[in-house]
C-alpha cells in the first residue's frame, strides 16, 4: 500500500505592499506560473483546481518565467538562485545556477529558449546573462546604480534587452553578448516597476512608480511617446502585450486595470475593484499577464490579497475569481452536507477560506475575520467555528459563505476546539469555555495545569495537558463538567487529541511524535505503538469506520496506522515542506477524489502555500505588541549609494539582518513548549534506547570534528606537538646525550615549549624569541658574575661566607628583584613568561648546583640552559611557522574587519533608537552582543598591531605598520565617537522619561493647551506603562522589514489615511511648508523626525554600509577594498543633514512668552535633536579621514618591490625623527599622558601650582651650594625614588628571594633545602609574586591547585606506564591537551602552566633518574625512582614558595589591590574634575581658548587607565580583609557610570564651573561620608536653557541686518554643554546613591564635639 498525490489545490501568489508581482503563462494561454512561499506553481487557467508545484528551492521564491517554447520554466528565490526545470511534469531540474547575492526580482527568456536574463538585488551586480543549458555567461547586465526591478527580452534579432530599475532609469541592452548600450534617464521620476517588449518587436514600453506610461523603438531604444498621463492615479506596478502587439493591459495601485490601444494613446477599457471612490488595499493590482494563444482574449490580473481576477474585454466584472492562501495554513476543517463536502482553512494572517470539494476551488469567507493566526476550526453542517491568536470565537454561515456578526471573546488563548451534543468546547490558556447556540453558557477553570489539546465525543470532553495528562470530562444539562478519569501514559505533552466517529477510540499525540489510543468504555491503552513521528504531532484525523487513523506531524510526514494491526503503517514522507498543520479525509462520494481501500485514504492537501510564519503577522511571543499595529513610519529620504555615489531613493532598513532575531516559526514549535534540554526522541525500548544512544555519540563526534578545524583546536594541537618534541629531550637518546650527562634537568625544553608555545602569530614567535633570548643573556650574565664573586672572594681571597653574602644580596636579591620589576614593568604575557624562564635558570645556577657553593667556575651548567632553551624555542616556532601558520598581519586585518562590522552593527541600532525614541533597541540582546564582540575584538586589534609589527619590521615594510597603526589609531577614534553618540542618544532617552512635563492641559501664561492625540502605543510605552511627556516619538517606528515602503493606516476609528503608500508618494522635499506650526516641545520632537529623521537615517545607512564594505576583502589575501565612491558619498550625504537641519530650525514657533521651566524644556528638545545631529556628523567626519589612511596604506601595500629595514640602520635616526615615532606611534602613549602647558585650568591659585612642581624642589641659593644641600638634595632624590611602588615591589622581591636562599648556603639546613627541592620553591615564591595581595592570591591559588593536579596525574601516569618510555611520551602528550587547552581557549595561563610543569618536575624527572641521570639523587630512589617522594617533594616545595611569596607580599609593603583601585578612582574624578574646570566656552567670547580641552592622547590614556581600574578591581576580589569582602558589584556600577562620564567628555566641547567630581573623590579615597549636599546643576542648567531661547527668541524678532547672522551650528557647543551637563549630573547622582551605600552620609552628628 502507498500514498499518492491526487491532487494539489495551489496557493495563491506572493504578493508585497509597494512590489510588483511578476506572472506568467505558457504559449498556449493553458497555464499559469507564480511564486508561493518556497514553491513555484504552474496552474491550469481553465480548472484552477489542477496544478503542478515545483519544491526544488529551498528559501522563498520570487519570480517564475514560461520559457517561448512552453517546455521550460526559470525561477529565482531571494538568495539570487535560478533554477530552469521540466514544465511538464515540474520536477526534473535542469540547470541551478547562482546569479546575484541577493533577491532575483525578475527573470527574461529570448526567443529561442536558450537565453537567460535574471536581475534583482545584488551586492556586485544587479543581475546577469547566462545560457539555459550550461549557465554560461553572454555577457553582462550593467548601467544601473540601484536595484533593478525588471527585465524584457526582444524575441526577434537582432537580440535587444531593456531592464528598469529603482534609480528611476531604463537600460538598454544590445546582444548577443548582451552589452550596455544607452541609459534612458529623467523620463520616469519614480521606480520602474516594469518593461516589456512587444511580440513583434516593434516597441518597448516602460511603467513605474510615477504613473508614467513610456513608448521606446523596439530597435533603437530611443523614447518615441507617452501616453496616458494623468490616467492611473497610483504607481503601476505591471504591463502586457496583447499578441497582436496593438494593445497592452496595465495593473496599478489605485485599484484599476487598464487596457490601451496604442495606437489611440488612450486607454479604451477599465476594470476597478472595490467600492466606487473607496480605498481598497488589498485591492491593490500588483500583477498582470495577457496570455497569448488564446481566443477569448481573457486578462488574468492579480490583487494584494492574493486573488487571481479573469477579465474579458466587454465585461466590467471578472468572470472569474480564483482565491486561497499565499501565507502558511494554520488550520484545517470540514463540513458534509446531503450534497457535498466542505473544507475549510485558516491562514496565519488570519484569512479563513472554504473549498468546495467537487470544484477544488476556494473562497474568501466574507466579513470581518480573524486579525491573527487562525488556531483550530469545529464545524457543523451549516456553520464553521473557528478560534484564533485575536482571542476570539468566530461563526461563519457556510451557505452564504460570510461571517455571522455573533463574535465571542475568549477568556484566553484558545488551543483547540471541539463539539458534542450541540455545545461547542474551546480549551484556552485559562481553562474550557463552554458554548451552546453560539452563546457562552459556562466557563470551567484549569487550576493545576494548562490546556494544550482537547476533543468531545458524546457525554466525554477529553483535555490534554502540559503535564503529559489527558483528564477526561462528563457534562452534565447545566453545562457543567466533571472530571472522571486522569490518563498518564504519554510520557510528553500533548499536542493533539482526536476521538473516532463513533467515540469509541480516543487517540492522543504528543510532543515526542507518539500517539497512544484508549478504549472508551474502559480508558485503558488500546495501542501505544503508533509512534513512527520523530517531532511533534499536529494533527490526527479517524476514517468513518474508526478502524483507521492519519497523522500529520512536525517532520513533514503523513501516516495511516491500523488499529488491527498497530506495527504497520503506510508513510507519505515529505508530505510539506514546513510540517503538516491539517488533515482531513475525504469523502469520495462527495468529492472529485478517486475512491480508495480503506487501508489507503486520500488526504487533503492541507498546507495551500509554504511560506513561512514570519511572513504573516506578529507571531506568539509578540502578540501584545501587535495589537498596536497601527503605527506610524519613518518616512524615507534620499540616500548616497557609497559604492557608486549616486543619489537614489528606495526604502532603506536600519536592521542588521545578522543581528535581527526573526518571529518563531508557527511550524517549528509553538510557543507554549517548554524548550527541552534534550531534542525529544522516543526511546522506548532497547533498540531505541541504543539508537540514540548512537545518535547523540554521533553529534558530538560531528561537533567534536568541527571543533578540531577551528582556530583554537589548532592551537591547541600546535602547543602539545610542540610538547611531544620538547619532551623528546628527555626520552630520545641521542638529543638527552647532546644535552650532556649526568643532569636531571632536561625536562627543562618541554618548560620552555609550554612557556613559549607556538599558539601565536610569526609576529608573536619573532617577539617571543627575542625575550627568549634575553632572558637568556640576562641569567647567563647573573650566572657568570656569580660564579666570579664566589671564586674571587671565596677561593682566591678565602672570604667564603662574605662571597655568599654577596652573591645573596646583589645577584640573588639584587638579580631576582630586577627581575621582579622587569615583570610589573611591562605586565604582559610574554614578558612574564621570560621573566619566569630567566628565574628558574638563575635559581638553578645560584641554589642548586655546587659551583657558586665552593667556588669554582664551570660553563657546563650554562651551556646546557643554552642548549635547552635553543632546543625548546627552535621546537615551538618550528611547530608555530609550518604546522597551521598564523600571520598576525593577516590576522590584523580579520580583525579591522570584526571592528568595523560591530560597529557598523552599533551605529545603526544607536540611530535606530534615537529615531524611534525607544531604548529597546539599545537595551537588546543584539546591541550587548554587537558591545561585547567589540570589546573583545578590540583587545584583540591592539595585541594583533603589536604582533604585526615584528613582522612587518622583519618584512623592510615598515610604512604599512605606520599606516596600520595609523588605522587602528582612528578606529580608536570611531570608537570614541561610537561613544559621544550613545551620550547623545542617552540624553533623548533621559528627557522621554521625565515624569513632569506637559500633561493632557498643562497651563502657559494662563492658557491651557493639550498634547496631540496619536494613534498607537510603541514598544517602550508598553513595556514601562508610563505616558511619556514626550509621547509623540512613541508613534515613531522605522518601517517594517517586509515590507518596501511606508504603508498607508487608517486610525483606529476609521480616520483619513495617515501616511501615503510608497507608489502614491511624490520624491518631494517640500513637506514641511504645509506642517503646522509647532507649540510643545513634544512637537518640536516631532518635526525633528519629521524632518531631519530622514536625512540622519540615510547618513547612518550610508556610513554602516561603507563600514560593511572596508577595510579588507575576504582572506587569506585580505586585499583592500576601498572604493573610489567612498569620499564624495560621504561628503554628498552631509548636504542633505544640513538642508533639513535649516527646515527643522525655521519651524519652530518663538514668538510667545513662555515661564522659564518651559523655556527651557523648549530649548532643552532642540539641544538633543541638534546634538544626535553634530555628533553623527563628527563620525562621519572621522570616517573620511579613516578612508584617506585606508587609500595611503593601498598604495603603499601595491608598491611591495620597496623593502626598506630603515629600523636597522639606527645610526641614520635624527632626534626629529625620533619626536615624530614617538608622538605618532600609539602604543608609546603614557598611561596619563599630562600636558603640563594646557592642562593648568585657569583661576588655578599660584600656591597651588608651586605645589605641583614641589617634586622638583630647588633650595634658594647665591649660586653655591654647601656639601650640607647637596646631601640634603640627594636624600630627597633617593627618598623620591624609593616611594616609588614599582621600586618597592623590586626591593620586597630582592629581599624575599635572599632570604629564602639562604637556607641554600647555610651549611646546616642545605641538605633540608636539597631534600626538599627549595629551588622549585624559590621560583613559585617569583611566580606567586605580584604588585597587589590580589594578583599574588590569585596567583598563589592558581599554583596550588595547578601543582596538586599536576602531582596526582604524574604519579598515575607513572604508575600506569612502568618507566616505558613511549607510554610516558604519548600519555605526556595526552596529558598537555587539556592544560593547552585551559591556557589557549579559557585563558587560564598560570593554572594551565603550572598544572603541566609539575607534571615535567615529577614524571619526566623520574624517567631522567631511571636513565641513571640523576646527580645524588638517592633520596628519592636513584635508579627506580620514587614517584610518590617525588611528586611530594615538589608539591612541599611549591606550597612552600606560594606560602612564602603571600607572607612577603602581606608582610612588606604591601599593596593592597583594594587601595590602589580606590586611589586610581579617585585619581581619575579628580582628572576629570580639572578636564571639567577646563574653559571651552571662553571660544564664544575670547575667540580661541589658551587651553586645550582634552586631546586624543589624553583620552586613550584615560580609557587605559580605567581598564587598568578594572584589572585592580578584579584583583581586589581575592584579598581577604576582617572588614568583609571586597564591594565589586558595587564599585562595578561606579565604573559603568564612569565610563558613560567619559563618553559624554568626548561627545561634549564645553564644561560647567563646579566640580562634584572632587568632592566625590575624596570621599572614594578615604571611605568617608559625604556631604549630604552636593551641588545641584539643575537650576543653572535651566536658567542657561531660558537665557539661551530668550536669546533665540529676540534675535529672530529683531531681524536686524547690522547683527552679526547666527547660524544653527553656533549653537553646537552651547547643547553639548546643556546635554552633557544634565548626563554628568545623572551619572554622578548614580555614584552619590553607591558612595552612600558604602559609607553612609556626613550630618551633623558625626561633627559633634563628645
Amino acid at each position: 500500500m502507498s500514498i499518492v498525490i491526487d491532487k494539489i489545490l495551489a496557493a495563491s501568489p506572493n504578493t508585497e505592499r509597494g512590489r510588483p508581482t511578476q506572472l506568467s503563462t505558457d504559449p498556449k494561454g493553458e497555464r499559469i506560473a507564480y511564486a508561493s512561499g518556497k514553491s513555484i506553481f504552474l496552474r491550469s487557467l481553465d480548472d484552477p483546481s489542477q496544478s503542478k508545484q515545483y519544491i526544488s528551492h529551498t528559501v522563498q521564491t520570487t519570480v517564475a518565467r514560461f520559457s517561448p517554447s512552453g517546455y521550460y520554466v526559470a525561477s529565482g528565490d531571494v538568495s539570487g538562485s535560478v533554477k530552469v526545470w521540466d514544465a511538464v511534469e515540474g520536477v526534473n531540474t535542469k540547470g541551478d545556477y547562482h546569479i546575484i547575492s541577493g533577491r532575483i526580482n525578475d527573470i527574461a527568456w529570448d526567443g529561442d529558449s536558450q537565453r537567460i536574463i535574471a536581475v534583482g538585488d545584488g551586492r556586485e551586480r544587479f543581475g546577469h546573462c547566462i545560457t539555459a543549458d550550461s549557465g554560461n555567461s553572454i555577457g553582462e547586465i550593467s548601467g544601473h546604480s540601484s536595484i533593478i526591478n525588471t527585465v524584457s527580452i526582444r524575441q526577434q534579432r537582432p537580440i535587444r534587452a531593456a531592464t528598469g530599475a529603482d534609480d528611476s532609469s531604463v537600460v538598454f541592452l544590445n546582444g548577443v553578448p548582451f552589452k550596455f548600450t544607452t541609459k534612458l534617464g529623467g523620463l520616469h521620476k519614480g521606480y520602474v516597476n516594469g518593461v516589456g517588449f512587444s511580440p513583434d518587436g516593434s516597441r518597448l514600453v516602460s511603467v513605474g512608480a510615477d504613473r508614467r506610461i513610456q513608448l521606446y523603438d523596439g530597435k533603437t531604444g530611443e523614447a518615441t511617446t507617452q501616453i496616458g498621463e494623468g490616467e492611473h492615479k497610483g504607481s503601476i506596478f505591471g504591463v502586457s502585450w496583447a499578441r497582436d502587439s496593438k494593445r497592452f493591459v496595465t495593473a496599478s495601485a489605485d485599484q484599476t486595470i487598464k487596457l490601451w490601444d496604442v495606437e489611440a494613446g488612450k486607454a479604451v477599457q477599465t476594470w476597478r475593484f472595490g467600492e466606487e471612490g473607496s480605498v481598497s488595499i488589498p485591492d491593490h493590482q500588483v500583477g498582470v499577464v495577457w496570455p497569448a494563444g488564446r481566443s477569448d482574449g481573457m486578462v488574468v490580473s492579480l490583487n494584494l490579497a492574493g486573488d487571481l481576477n479573469y477579465l474579458v474585454e466587454g465585461y466590467q466584472q471578472p468572470t472569474k475569481v480564483v482565491q486561497g492562501h499565499n501565507r502558511s495554513i494554520t488550520a484545517l476543517g470540514s463540513s458534509e452536507d446531503s450534497k457535498a463536502q466542505t473544507f475549510w482553512t485558516g491562514s496565519f494572517e488570519g484569512r479563513v477560506c472554504s473549498w468546495d470539494s467537487h470544484t477544488g476551488l476556494g473562497k474568501a469567507i466574507e466579513g470581518q475575520t480573524h486579525s491573527n493566526q487562525v488556531t483550530a476550526f469545529q464545524t457543523t453542517p451549516s456553520r464553521a467555528y473557528s478560534v484564533g491568536w485575536d482571542d476570539t470565537l468566530r461563526i461563519a454561515d457556510a451557505s452564504n459563505n460570510t461571517f455571522l456578526g455573533e463574535t465571542s471573546k475568549l477568556s484566553g488563548q484558545p488551543k483547540g476546539i471541539a463539539s458534542a451534543e450541540g455545545r461547542v468546547f474551546v480549551a484556552t490558556t485559562s481553562g474550557i469555555d463552554i458554548f451552546s447556540k453560539d452563546t457562552l453558557v459556562g466557563n470551567f477553570p484549569a487550576k493545576n495545569f494548562t490546556p494544550t489539546a482537547i476533543a468531545a465525543s458524546g457525554p466525554f470532553v477529553a483535555v490534554g495537558d502540559d503535564a503529559n495528562a489527558v483528564h477526561i470530562y462528563t457534562v452534565d444539562g447545566s453545562h457543567k463538567l466533571s472530571e472522571t478519569e486522569t490518563l498518564t501514559k504519554s510520557t510528553a505533552q500533548i499536542t493533539t487529541l482526536a476521538f473516532s466517529p463513533n467515540g469509541s477510540f480516543l487517540a492522543a499525540g504528543n510532543s515526542s511524535g507518539k500517539i497512544i489510543v484508549y478504549d472508551s468504555s474502559t480508558w485503558a491503552v488500546k495501542t501505544d505503538r503508533w509512534s513512527a513521528h520523530t517531532a511533534r504531532v499536529i494533527c490526527i484525523s479517524w476514517n468513518s469506520e474508526g478502524t483507521h487513523a492519519v497523522s500529520g506531524g512536525l517532520d513533514t510526514n503523513v501516516f495511516v496506522w491500523s488499529l488491527q494491526s498497530p506495527g504497520q503503517r503506510v508513510k507519505a514522507a515529505n508530505a510539506h515542506k514546513d510540517g503538516v498543520n491539517g488533515f482531513r479525509l475525504c469523502n469520495a462520494s462527495k468529492s472529485k477524489c478517486r475512491p480508495q481501500q480503506p487501508p489507503n485514504p486520500k488526504y487533503e492537501k492541507t498546507e495551500m502555500s509554504s511560506p513561512l510564519a514570519s511572513d504573516g503577522p506578529a507571531p506568539p511571543s509578540s502578540r501584545t505588541s501587535s495589537r498596536f499595529s497601527k503605527r506610524n513610519k519613518l518616512k524615507n529620504g534620499t540616500f548616497i549609494l557609497p559604492t557608486t555615489g549616486e543619489r537614489v531613493r528606495r526604502q532603506i532598513t536600519l536592521r542588521d539582518p545578522a543581528s535581527f532575531e526573526p518571529p518563531p516559526q508557527h511550524n517549528t514549535r509553538h510557543f507554549d513548549d517548554p524548550e527541552p534540554l534534550i531534542p525529544p526522541r522516543r526511546t522506548y525500548s532497547q533498540a531505541g534506547t541504543f539508537r540514540t544512544a548512537v545518535d547523540n555519540s554521533a553529534a558530538v563526534a560531528k561537533e567534536f570534528w568541527q571543533w578540531l578545524h577551528t582556530p583554537t583546536a589548532k592551537g591547541v594541537l600546535k602547543c602539545s606537538l610542540a610538547y611531544l618534541l620538547g619532551s623528546m629531550g628527555t626520552f630520545l637518546p641521542p638529543l638527552a646525550s647532546f644535552l650532556g650527562t649526568n643532569s636531571d634537568g632536561k625536562h627543562m625544553v618541554a618548560t620552555i615549549t609550554v612557556y613559549f608555545h607556538p599558539a601565536r602569530s610569526a609576529g608573536s614567535m619573532a617577539e617571543a624569541g627575542l625575550l627568549g633570548f634575553a632572558a637568556f643573556l640576562y641569567a647567563t650574565f647573573i650566572s657568570i658574575s656569580s660564579m666570579a664573586v664566589s671564586v674571587f672572594f671565596g677561593t682566591q681571597l678565602d672570604l667564603t661566607t662574605l662571597a655568599h653574602a654577596l652573591v645573596l644580596i646583589v645577584f640573588c636579591g639584587g638579580g631576582l628583584g630586577f627581575v621582579g620589576w622587569i615583570k610589573q614593568k611591562f605586565n604582559t604575557p610574554l614578558v612574564s613568561v621570560a621573566c619566569s624562564t630567566t628565574s628558574l635558570a638563575i635559581v638553578t645556577v645560584l641554589t642548586k648546583e655546587n659551583a657558586v657553593h665552593v667556588g669554582i667556575f664551570t660553563d657546563d651548567k650554562i651551556v646546557q640552559v643554552m642548549k635547552m632553551v635553543i632546543m625548546g624555542m627552535a621546537a615551538s616556532t618550528a611547530v608555530s611557522l609550518l604546522v597551521w601558520p598564523v600571520s598576525s598581519r593577516t590576522e590584523l586585518r580579520d580583525t579591522m574587519i570584526k571592528t568595523t562590522d560591530s560597529m557598523g552593527s552599533m551605529l545603526t541600532m544607536i540611530t535606530r533608537g534615537f529615531l524611534s525614541g525607544s531604548e529597546t533597541d539599545l537595551r537588546s540582546s543584539s546591541f550587548n552582543n554587537a558591545q561585547s564582540k567589540y570589546r573583545s575584538v578590540f583587545k584583540q586589534l591592539t595585541k594583533n598591531l603589536r604582533e604585526a609589527k615584528f613582522e612587518h619590521y622583519f618584512l623592510g615594510t615598515e610604512n604599512q605598520y605606520k599606516l596600520e597603526a595609523g588605522l587602528v589609531n582612528c578606529m580608536h577614534r570611531l570608537a570614541q565617537s561610537i561613544g559621544g553618540l550613545r551620550s547623545a542618544a542617552t540624553t533623548q532617552f533621559s528627557l522621554l522619561r521625565e515624569t513632569t512635563g506637559y500633561g493632557s492641559a498643562t497651563p502657559v501664561n494662563g492658557v491651557s493647551f493639550s498634547m496631540p492625540q496619536m494613534h498607537g502605543t510603541s514598544i517602550s510605552s508598553t513595556l514601562t506603562g508610563k505616558n511619556d511627556r514626550f509621547a509623540v516619538l512613541t508613534a515613531i517606528e522605522e518601517a517594517s522589514e517586509e515590507g518596501s515602503g511606508t504603508e498607508d493606516q487608517t486610525s483606529e476609528n476609521g480616520g483619513a489615511l495617515k501616511r501615503m503608500d510608497r507608489q502614491d508618494t511624490e520624491p518631494t522635499g517640500s513637506a514641511s511648508t504645509s506642517l503646522p506650526t509647532v507649540r510643545t516641545p513634544a512637537e518640536i520632537f516631532s518635526r525633528f523626525i519629521m524632518l531631519l529623521g530622514p536625512s540622519m537615517k540615510s547618513l547612518a545607512y550610508t556610513l554602516s554600509q561603507i563600514l560593511e564594505e572596508l577595510p579588507f576583502g575576504e582572506g587569506p589575501e585580505y586585499p583592500i577594498t576601498i572604493n573610489e565612491h567612498f569620499q564624495t558619498s560621504l561628503t554628498e550625504a552631509f548636504s542633505a543633514r544640513s538642508d533639513a537641519l535649516k527646515e527643522l530650525y525655521k519651524s519652530k514657533e518663538l514668538d510667545r512668552d513662555r515661564s522659564e521651566s518651559v523655556e527651557a524644556d523648549f530649548e532643552e528638545v532642540a539641544a538633543s535633536c541638534g546634538h544626535f545631529s553634530f555628533s553623527l556628523q563628527a563620525f562621519a567626519e572621522e570616517m573620511q579621514t579613516y578612508l584617506s589612511i585606508l587609500e595611503e596604506l593601498k598604495e603603499e601595500t601595491e608598491n611591495r618591490k620597496q623593502r626598506s629595514w630603515n629600523w636597522i640602520r639606527i645610526w641614520r635616526k635624527d632626534k626629529n625623527h625620533q619626536n615624530q615615532d614617538a608622538n605618532t606611534d600609539p602604543e608609546q602613549e603614557s598611561l596619563i599622558d599630562q600636558n603640563q602647558d594646557t592642562d593648568v585650568p585657569k583661576g588655578l591659585p599660584d600656591m597651588v601650582l608651586q605645589k605641583r612642581e614641589s617634586k622638583f624642589w630647588e633650595p634658594e641659593t647665591d649660586g653655591k651650594e654647601s656639601t650640607k644641600q647637596e646631601v640634603y638634595r640627594w636624600v630627597l632624590s633617593l627618598m623620591s625614588f624609593l616611594e616609588r611602588d614599582d621600586i618597592r615591589f623590586a626591593i620586597k622581591v630582592g629581599i624575599g628571594a635572599a632570604l629564602w636562599a639562604l637556607f641554600a648556603f647555610i651549611p646546616a639546613t642545605r641538605p633540608i633545602y636539597r631534600h626538599w627541592r627549595g629551588e622549585w620553591g624559590l621560583v613559585s615564591f617569583m611566580l606567586v609574586c605580584s604588585m597587589t595581595i590580589g594578583a599574588s592570591n590569585t596567583t598563589g591559588y592558581a599554583r596550588f591547585i595547578g601543582t596538586f593536579i599536576g602531582a596526582i596525574s604524574s604519579t598515575i601516569v607513572w604508575i600506569v606506564c612502568q618507566e616505558n618510555p613511549y607510554a610516558l611520551a604519548f600519555c605526556g602528550w595526552l596529558f598537555s591537551i587539556p592544560c593547552f587547552w585551559l591556557i589557549v581557549a579559557k585563558g587560564k595561563g598560570p593554572l594551565g602552566r603550572f598544572t603541566v610543569l609539575t607534571y615535567n618536575l615529577s614524571c619526566l624527572y623520574a624517567y631522567s633518574l631511571s636513565i641513571r641521570e640523576g646527580e645524588n639523587d638517592e633520596d628519592e630512589g636513584g635508579e627506580h625512582p620514587m614517584i610518590v617522594e617525588i611528586a611530594m617533594h615538589r608539591l612541599v616545595a611549591v606550597i612552600s614558595g606560594v606560602v612564602w611569596g603571600l607572607v612577603i607580599s602581606r608582610m612588606i609593603w604591601p599593596i593592597s589591590a583594594r587601595q590602589k583601585f580606590k586611589d586610581g578612582l579617585s585619581l581619575l574624578w579628580l582628572r576629570m574634575g580639572l578636564i571639567w574646570k577646563r574653559d571651552p566656552l571662553s571660544t564664544l567670547l575670547e575667540g580661541e581658548s589658551p587651553n586645550s580641552y582634552m586631546n586624543l592622547r589624553e583620552e586613550f590614556a584615560l580609557q587605559r587607565f580605567v581598564l587598568r581600574l578594572d584589572n585592580l578591581r578584579g584583583s581586589a576580589t581575592s584579598e581577604f580583609e576582617l572588614r568583609g569582602p571586597f564591594p565589586s558589584k558595587a564599585y562595578g556600577r561606579i565604573m559603568d557610570s564612569t565610563n558613560k562620564l567619559l563618553d559624554a567628555f568626548h561627545a561634549m566641547n564645553v564644561v560647567m564651573t563646579k566640580e562634584p567630581q572632587a568632592m566625590l573623590a575624596s570621599s572614594l579615597k578615604l571611605e568617608f561620608p559625604i556631604n549630604d549636599a552636593l551641588p545641584s546643576a539643575e537650576s543653572p542648567r535651566d536658567r542657561l536653557l531660558a537665557k539661551i531661547f530668550q536669546y533665540r527668541k529676540h534675535v529672530a524678532a529683531a531681524e536686524d541686518p547690522s547683527l552679526v547672522a547666527i547660524k544653527d551650528e553656533d549653537y553646537e557647543l552651547l547643547y553639548a554643554y546643556v546635554l552633557v551637563t544634565g548626563q554628568l549630573a545623572e551619572e554622578i547622582k548614580k555614584v552619590e546613591k553607591e558612595v552612600e551605600d558604602l559609607f553612609g552620609v556626613m550630618d551633623e552628628d558625626l561633627l559633634k564635639l563628645q
